[in-house]
């Protein structure tokens, strides 16, 4: 883990990882309201050819509501993302941006700091429940 993401790595391919993610979110009351497949994008108006990356607006609609009702701004630095990709030695690593991070930019971030810590325990969870390194 570094100090804006929070990671984990499980045997899955990432077609598998990602649904697995999908659901360990939907478990934690996030729903996914973007998906931007990168790899496919890249091949498309690039011409070039990378593994298996995607990433996945996650929302927690309770959460989003609260952190906007104390910053309307905050809404620039939402959904949180989920990056779904292939690793290289096999298997996928899932990481996501760590909400007491993006929420910590905000000038109100005293109020925000229980629903980013909420936000971030849920997506803890989600990843360990994926049983990854």
């Amino acid at each position: 883990m570094d100090a804006y993401t929070l990671h984990t790595r499980v045997t899955a391919d990432p077609a598998e990882a990602e649904q697995q993610v999908r659901a360990a979110l939907a478990d934690e009351g996030f729903g996914i309201l973007t998906e931007i497949d990168v790899q496919a994008t890249l091949k498309g108006k690039l011409d070039v050819d990378m593994p298996a990356y995607k990433i996945l607006g996650a929302c927690n609609p309770g959460l989003a509501h609260q952190a906007i009702g104390v910053d309307p701004d905050i809404g620039a630095m939402l959904p949180c993302n989920v990056v779904v990709r292939a690793h290289p030695e096999g298997g996928s690593e899932i990481v996501a941006a760590d909400p007491d991070t993006m929420l910590g930019v905000s000038p109100q971030a005293d109020g925000l700091r229980g629903i980013a810590s909420d936000a971030r325990e849920r997506i803890q969870r989600a990843l360990s429940s994926l049983g990854g390194s």
